[in-house]
């Protein structure tokens, strides 16, 4: 009985933290809205009770999917053993997994830059990069995600070709939707050799839309079977083929 009542108390304790979460979101809220909105969502009361009842029941459902545990430490391995970096992915937030087909799943650390990823990528196989430092030509402030303070986690297909979907549909045409970024795509090579011992993209190559360098060029990842290396080039944004396909991600 003292037992079941110690973990009442618990909850109730864990209850009011969030309560109080809530209730400072709220007041942050009320700080970007004008007079004129205030006024309009008062005279809507059942709407924005239901508004909020729907974000948080979405939450609670994201809470609720499996936590991905094998998945966590076999990234938190990787980071340690190539990128020579200790992290815990544990209190990551994964977000849903899409219902259909297979997906893998890719998280980037704050710190993390792109020549330190292509450094220790050479020490798993061969990168050929079409320019010296690539943390100076990507455009940090055009990426669609970046680890700043805290990690964060995406899904994409699980397929070595990048999506077919995507095929013919330059970086321009896929204005709009998510996309993978260039680290994001290396990562996953990194991830993905470690795992099977082969590499992605032997017959097409990934457009990474989600990202763009500072002349406004998008990057392109593949692996080069005739050079067999992993080879880093770029595109104009306008730019569409068949073989270029960038890979679409959810978050």
């Amino acid at each position: 009985m003292k037992e079941h009542g110690n973990v009442l108390h618990k909850l109730d304790g864990q209850k009011g933290e969030l309560v109080t979460t809530v209730v400072q979101a709220a007041f942050q809220f009320f700080k970007l809205i004008s007079e004129r909105q205030l006024t309009w969502l008062l005279k809507h009361k059942s709407q924005v009770i239901d508004a909020i009842l729907n974000a948080l029941c979405a939450l609670v459902e994201a809470a609720s999917q499996p936590d991905h545990a094998e998945l966590r430490r076999e990234l938190e391995k990787f980071y340690l053993d190539v990128m020579g970096i200790t992290v815990d992915l544990s209190a990551v937030l994964i977000p849903m997994m899409p219902v259909k087909g297979d997906w893998w799943l890719i998280v980037v650390v704050p710190g993390v830059t792109y020549n330190q990823i292509i450094a220790n990528l050479r020490t798993l196989f061969p990168v050929w990069v079409h320019i010296q430092d690539l943390d100076k030509a990507i455009d940090i402030t055009k990426e669609q995600r970046r680890a700043v303070n805290e990690p964060y986690a995406v899904w994409v297909r699980a397929t070595v070709e990048a999506d077919p979907d995507n095929a013919g549909r330059s970086a321009i045409d896929l204005t709009g939707t998510l996309q993978i970024t260039l680290m994001e795509r290396l990562l996953l090579e990194g991830v993905y050799f470690r795992r099977t011992g082969k590499h992605l993209d032997v017959r097409t190559a990934t457009l990474c839309a989600g990202s763009r360098s500072s002349d406004g060029g998008v990057q392109c990842t593949c692996w080069g079977c005739d050079v067999d290396r992993l080879v880093v080039s770029w595109y104009s944004p306008g730019y569409a083929y068949n073989f270029l396909r960038s890979r679409s991600v959810f978050c």
